[in-house]
């Protein structure tokens, strides 16, 4: 029995493009090339032993997405653009972290099928007590050591050597996967809200680890 593109989505959970659960809604020819286009991209990579030309299929669909289900998400035009000109030994540098970051036994962790609020962080606080709630991507190597998505340990370091001129002292997690109707909440409330904390704090630029 050939595998239909609903039953594809319902095993998206589990797989590296969990992204692509909208695959779901595609027609037979364009489901159809999206199959023949991963199976080739499956094949290059496999005779390789290179998996990025997967990786670029992937996000190349994804895009077709998120244009798909919001026209202009790709597009800011009346964003202005803000050149870094700092030095960055002179920068003041904030960490924000979108795989489920938060601190446990302290912060809410977040809801897992879909959250659009933000966790502000003590930038002093131990990498171990960081907690990741998050089941949209593999968190084995991130509950080891939470360097891996949020790395307070490696700038507090590069801010020790120099490297930077300080790191803020609030840093802030999202969960960073939310469902369609969270899109405008994080666009309007959550992101604007920790901008403003920022530009307040002086920052002058933030590192993202993101998954």
């Amino acid at each position: 029995m050939p595998l239909e593109m609903v039953d594809l989505a319902k095993m998206l959970p589990t797989m590296e493009f969990s992204k692509l659960a909208a695959v779901a809604g595609l027609g037979d020819e364009e489901g159809l090339e999206f199959m023949r286009g991963l199976y080739h991209a499956a094949v290059i990579a496999r005779g390789d032993g290179d998996w990025s030309p997967v990786e670029s299929f992937l996000s190349e669909w994804e895009t077709k997405f998120i244009s798909r289900a919001r026209p202009n998400a790709l597009r800011y035009e009346d964003t202005p653009w803000h050149p870094f000109t700092k030095r960055l030994k002179d920068a003041k540098v904030a960490l924000v972290g979108t795989g489920g970051i938060y601190i446990k036994g302290e912060q809410e962790p977040y809801v897992t099928d879909g959250d659009a609020s933000f966790r502000s962080i003590p930038s002093s606080t131990p990498a171990e007590r960081i907690g990741i709630s998050h089941t949209h991507y593999d968190t084995t190597g991130a509950d080891a050591d939470a360097n891996v998505v949020f790395p307070i340990d490696r700038l507090r370091e590069m801010e020790a050597a120099g490297a930077i001129g300080s790191l803020a002292e609030t840093a802030y997690g999202f969960m960073g996967y939310i469902v369609r109707d969270q899109v405008q909440t994080l666009l309007d409330e959550s992101a604007p809200e920790v901008a403003r904390r920022m530009v307040a704090d002086g920052v002058d630029a933030a590192v993202i680890g993101t998954t």
